[in-house]
């Protein structure tokens, strides 16, 4: 078929991960299926870029690529080189291998690949699946990502405004939530360890996150065995506090150093 669509892969946690072998396999039959995923782990990179460094491309089949930069670089470079500048129709990142919950969205890879799309106006998911030790539910989130990935396939304004965030429980009982992300505070750790040199290097160790549990946050419906679906922005100004400003004719005055 001429006409298909395009969908491009991506994830964060590596080419040869479990997780986006079977979001592969659900969604193959949607139309064309181009991987280009980092050829390492890349978790917890958020939105890197590579501008000082070359990228290399290794061809592993027809249509996937292992690329040796970040997520973000593996979904401008399969935009602006594997497919010479023509825009999938879709872009699905994942299946996370664990959540991408609240603030942790910051910090992932499988989130900012959906964003870098996103910032080229093409529709984006990600997903993810909860992990306990050996166990995921990539078979639920695999799913999740195919249904709505037949929607935006079908044009839904909704897939135009907004990257969309998927989670799915490993014990779900429930299907979608429409949630807003969590907040949290952090209980976290450095670990310092001395080398044999001599010299001090540092870990930085588990962290505990404790979060607000505020009605319909993605948490919540997680904890209830929902899967939260959330619209995330890339546009980061606060626009609430900004227009108070702009109402109150506030000035910040410039101070001469």
């Amino acid at each position: 078929m001429t006409n298909q669509p395009t969908i491009l892969l991506s994830n964060d946690d590596g080419y040869f991960a479990e997780g986006l072998s079977i979001l592969k396999e659900a969604v193959a039959d949607l139309g064309r299926i181009v991987v280009v995923a980092p050829d390492r782990d890349c978790s917890g990179i958020s939105h890197k870029i590579s501008i000082h460094t070359p990228l290399r491309l290794r061809r592993i089949q027809e249509d996937a690529y292992a690329l040796n930069g970040s997520p973000a670089d593996c979904i401008h470079l399969a935009i602006h080189g594997v497919l010479d500048g023509r825009h999938p129709d879709l872009v699905i990142s994942g299946i996370n291998h664990g959540l991408n919950l609240g603030e942790d969205t910051a910090y992932s890879g499988t989130v900012a690949a959906a964003y870098e799309a996103f910032l080229q106006e093409i529709p984006a998911i990600a997903v993810s699946s909860e992990m306990k030790k050996d166990r995921n539910n990539f078979a639920d989130a695999a799913a999740a990502a195919r249904q709505l990935a037949v929607k935006a396939l079908a044009g839904h304004d909704w897939f135009k405004r907004a990257v969309w965030n998927i989670n799915v429980p490993i014990d779900r009982k429930h299907g979608f939530k429409l949630t807003q992300l969590d907040s949290r505070s952090f209980k976290s750790s450095v670990v310092k360890r001395i080398d044999p040199r001599g010299h001090e290097y540092f870990w930085l160790g588990p962290y505990y996150p404790e979060y607000s549990h505020g009605d319909r946050t993605d948490f919540e419906a997680l904890k209830a065995g929902y899967v939260p679906l959330t619209p995330l922005k890339v546009e980061m100004t606060h626009n609430t506090l900004l227009q108070e400003l702009w109402d109150a004719q506030e000035k910040i005055p410039w101070q001469e150093p």
